[in-house]
Parts: structure tokens; sequence; C-alpha cells
């Protein structure tokens, strides 16, 4: 790699890196939930107990996330079992899959002349940084990806038996790596290389069958739990023939939004900008469909195309965390499109008619205007937004560890709890508790009667759960159903003479 190279990948590092400094601490630990399950699961690997989710009072085997990157985790608590100090230990851990995720991006763009603009708004993306510098998953599947597609596209039968391994190893990070098992033997089959599709489904097919056969001899039989430890069951208690248009309607306008936002991030909700950030979205695929014709990243772009066709029908809408892994191809497909763009506008600029390359010019500063805004804004987010909701977080995290204290001084030992944040509560005092159930199908059918409901008579759930007591924070009222519906369930809480108030 030339020195040039170097000094401009290192500069490119700058954001991530003074992001992951200036936050060693991880205050955002847990606020999305699944990172705190993560790590209360690498937790039990390193401890010797299994790969079992320890929060939860039944300690399950952990049957919904694979268990590679928990494997990765592990080794954090090996090094450092003291929480919560090992959780700056852990951000280290995360940094360095973010620079090898970017290295892999370049490497796989490299042939192209755009390849360093597209590194660079990778580097820029403050979702990037956010969660390649937490403990999500995402980052380092994208890793395994990304070598697999490498790989994937040199000659030779062994090296797609390769690529197949390593698409093997991105199924055991996430389980939405199955897709690949479909859009890379198709991407063979298409070019009639038979043997080649063969060979990547021999390489990823066993880790497809361990995986599975694991979790479904280790599976806990209970709905309950479902949430936890069964994607599958709990996409069919959510996503119906009942309510599948709804869900459809709704995920492929959230999918574009998120697509969009990785450019224009999300700082205000306004009509307007929700708009302007879905037409980003489409010029982005329409960057993707050009590629594509030319030849350009073809097992790429299938394997986005079958990853959105499950993110529309899944239970949760796509926010941006979940098509980070396909950013790399979306961030090429922006620029080939701006790139064709920019020679139809040089074209009007030499038009013969003067109003023509008025309306050209205009509409080149509009363009101007509206990326050169979204990189300024992508800036204050990542140097003052982010670094000022981490600040937020600390406090927050502050007095929320003065309740885990009283409730590790006072409460039985091991007695159950209902919690947002069961995996916190776990980590800091040892108490088990899962979080209040409430369903998605809910949200997509703007149900808020059923969500009040819950609150209004959740004695009787947490007898079933064994738990006689409830966490309820200040942040917790909107969570459980957002800001419209957080009066009526805080009343709930409040009126309900099943519940007697032990600490404030």
């Amino acid at each position: 790699m030339r020195l040039g190279t170097v000094l401009i990948f290192l500069v490119l590092l700058v954001p991530s890196g003074f992001y992951a400094w200036k936050q060693a601490d991880m205050p955002e630990f847990g606020k999305l939930h699944d990172d705190g399950i993560l790590f209360v699961s690498a937790k039990s690997i390193a401890t010797g107990q299994g790969f079992r989710i320890l929060s939860l009072p039944e300690h399950p085997a952990q049957t919904k996330y694979p268990v590679l990157y928990p494997l990765y985790l592990s080794l954090i608590w090996r090094v450092n079992g003291n929480f919560p100090e090992n959780l700056g230990t852990a951000r280290w851990f995360s940094w360095p899959l973010l620079v090898l995720s970017l290295t892999l991006s370049w490497l796989y763009w490299r042939d192209e002349k755009w390849s360093w603009i597209v590194v660079g708004i990778l580097a820029v993306s403050p979702y990037m940084i956010l969660f390649g510098c937490g403990l999500f998953s995402e980052i380092f599947f994208l890793c395994w990806l990304l070598a697999a597609l490498l790989a994937g596209r040199r000659e030779g039968v062994s090296m797609v038996l390769f690529a197949g391994v390593l698409a093997g190893l991105a199924y055991l990070t996430r389980t939405a790596g199955i897709t690949l098992m479909i859009s890379m033997p198709a991407y063979y089959l298409w070019r009639r290389e038979w043997r080649r599709a063969l060979a990547f489904a021999a390489g990823m097919l066993p880790f497809i069958l361990g995986w599975g056969l694991w979790s479904a001899a280790h599976k806990f039989p209970a709905s309950t739990l479902a949430y936890y430890t069964d994607y599958i069951k709990f996409q069919f208690l959510n996503v119906g023939f009942d309510n599948l248009a709804v869900v459809l309607w709704k995920n492929t306008d959230e999918l574009l939004y998120s697509i969009g936002s990785l450019i224009v991030p999300q700082v205000v909700a306004l009509l307007p900008v929700k708009i302007l950030t879905q037409v980003i979205a489409i010029a982005m695929i329409s960057g993707i469909v050009r590629l594509a014709r030319r030849g350009i990243a073809v097992p790429y772009a299938l394997f986005a195309l079958v990853s959105s066709a499950m993110l529309v029908v899944w239970h949760f809408p796509p926010t941006e965390r979940f098509v980070l892994p396909i950013f790399p191809l979306l961030a090429a497909g922006l620029v080939v499109e701006l790139e064709h763009l920019t020679q139809m506008l040089r074209a009007a600029f030499r038009h013969k008619d003067l109003g023509q390359r008025v309306v050209a010019r205009g509409f080149a500063l509009v363009v101007l205007a509206i990326f050169g805004g979204a990189l300024l804004l992508e800036f204050f987010v990542t140097f003052k937004a982010m670094p000022d909701q981490t600040s937020a977080d600390r406090t927050r995290l502050a007095e929320t560890r003065e309740t885990y204290a009283w409730i590790a001084q006072h409460l039985p030992l091991g007695a159950g709890i209902l919690s947002n944040d069961d995996p916190l509560l776990y980590l800091y005092t040892g108490h088990p508790g899962n979080y209040s159930p409430l369903m998605p199908r809910w949200w997509y059918a703007g149900d808020h009667d059923k969500v009040i409901a819950f609150f209004k008579d959740v004695a009787p759930y947490c007898r079933t759960r064994g738990f006689d007591y409830i966490l309820a924070t200040e942040f917790d009222v909107s969570r459980w159903g957002g800001e419209e519906d957080a009066p009526a369930v805080e009343r709930a809480m409040q009126d309900n003479p099943q519940l007697e108030r032990l600490y404030q």
C-alpha cells in the first residue's frame, strides 16, 4: 500500500477514532437491548456456563443469536471480567472491526476510480461510527460478508469453496446471512457455473446445518420467551396473512427512509426531509442497477436484493442499523448515480439554448447544496450530536446505577424483576428479569389500547413469570408505547391498585 493511500486511510479513521477515544466508557451500552443480550451471552461463554442468556430466570440456551460474535465478545470478559470497567476494553475490541470493514470495502472497490469516495462515505457516517464502536454484530458480519464476496469472485472452485466457508462464518454471526445461500449459488447458476455453485453451497451448508441442529436441540419450548430465543416463532406471532399488507407497506417505507438516512442522518422528523431522504435512497438503488448492468458487484447486488426482501416482511421496521451490511454497495450506487447525473449536467451546460444552461446550473447548485449540507450534517451528528447524546446517556446511567445499587442492597437475592433493560439490570445487580412483552403487531396495527391495557393489568403477567417487582424508569414510559401513549401508560401504572411504590 502506498504512503499516500495510508495517509488518506488514516485521515478517514479520525472521526471514528475520535469518538471511540472520547466515549471510551460506552455510556450508550444497553440502550438498544440487543448489545446487552449479546454481552450477557458472551459472559456465559467466558465463565464456562455454556451459551446461555444468564439475565433470564430460566437461563435458556441462546438460540436466537448465533455463537460467533458472542464468542468474540467473550474475549473481553476473559481479558477483564469486571463489569462495567470492561466496557472500556470492549470499545477497543469493536473499533478495529470498523477499521477492518473499511479496509475490506476499499479492497472490494479498489478497481474502481471512485473507491476512496465510497470508503470516505462509510468512514464519516455517524451510523457506521455508532454501531461500529458499539457491541452490535452488523459490522462484524459485514467483515465476513465482504471477505466472502472477495473470495467468491476469484477464479477456481477451491476459492469458491473457501468463499462458502466465509459465508458460513457470516451466517454464524447473523442468521440473516442465510441470504448468501440463495444469492451466491443463484449468481453462479445464472453464469452456468454449476461446479462453483455447488462448491459455494458445500462450503456454507455445514454451518447452516450445524447451527440449526444445535439450536433445535436446545430450543426453549414456551412461547413466552420467543422474543429472546426464537426468531421464526416470534415472526409468526407478529406477521400473518391478516397484517402482511400493512407490514409490507410500513417496512418498505421505513427501508427507503433508513437507506437514505445513511446519507442524510435522521435529525429532524419533517415530512419534506423524509421525502428528500427517500429520493436519495432511490438514487442509490438506481446506481446499483447501473453497476449490475455493467457486470460490477452483481453478487453483492443479489445479496442486497434478497436481504431487502426479507427485511420488508420482517416483524420489525428496518432501521439504519439493519441496512449497514449493504452500505458499501449503497454508497457505490450513490457515487455511480451522481456520476451519471454529472455527465448529463455537463451536456446541458453546453446546450445551445440559454434557458437550458441556466436550468442545468441551477439544478447543479441544488444538488451540491443537498449533498454539501448532508456532509455538514454528518459531521454535526458525529462531533456534536452524538457526544451530546452520550453525555446525556452518562447522566442517565449515573441515576440508574443509583437505582441498581438500591436494588442490590434491598431486594432478596435472585428476585425476578420486569425491566426494559434486563441485561443491564442483571449485569449491575445479578437480578434476572425480562422486558415487557409488547408485540410488534400492535405497533403495525396502531393498536394503542393493547399497549395501555398491558400496563393496566401488568401484575398477573408478573406473577406468571415469578416476578415480584417492576422497574420503570422515566425513559421507559415513552419506550413502551411511544410519546403519544406515554401519559396513558404512566397513569395506568400509577392508578394500578396491585402496585406499591417501593423506591423512587
